[in-house]
């Protein structure tokens, strides 16, 4: 349904290229909810800033490259969707490292789909 799919391997893959390349797949502005933070990021420039610490995190973690282990979409009309997604990441030799799960609220900005907002699936404490 509407190139989800595609748009999220291909979101997943710029893990692998870093800050500026993850931060072009979300809207400016966007906002971030994850460990019981919500960051509302304006410009491009504070989404790559995110991101610079969520990939410093990550690498140092051991994470390469990360794979959908499952997916689900809505639609929400022409210009709108939720996708919830299980990710695994995965060291150089592609063990699975850890999983988590984020829910994607997207809309179509210029004729692609852009992330509007992204929230991570706490743990309960």
């Amino acid at each position: 349904m509407n190139g989800l799919r595609a748009f999220f391997e291909a979101y997943g893959d710029s893990f692998t290229k870093g800050p500026a390349a993850i931060a072009a797949f979300y809207a400016e502005p966007c906002m971030t909810a994850r460990a019981g933070n919500v960051r509302l990021n304006a410009t491009r420039q504070d989404t790559e800033t995110f991101f610079a610490g969520v990939d410093a995190n990550y690498r140092e973690r051991g994470f390469r490259q990360g794979a959908i282990v499952f997916l689900i979409e809505q639609s929400l009309g022409a210009n709108s969707a939720i996708a919830t997604i299980q990710w695994a990441y995965k060291d150089a030799g592609g063990k699975t490292l850890w999983e988590s799960t984020f829910s994607y609220n997207l809309y179509k900005l210029g004729g692609g789909w852009q992330i509007l907002l992204q929230t991570m699936h706490d743990h309960a404490a």
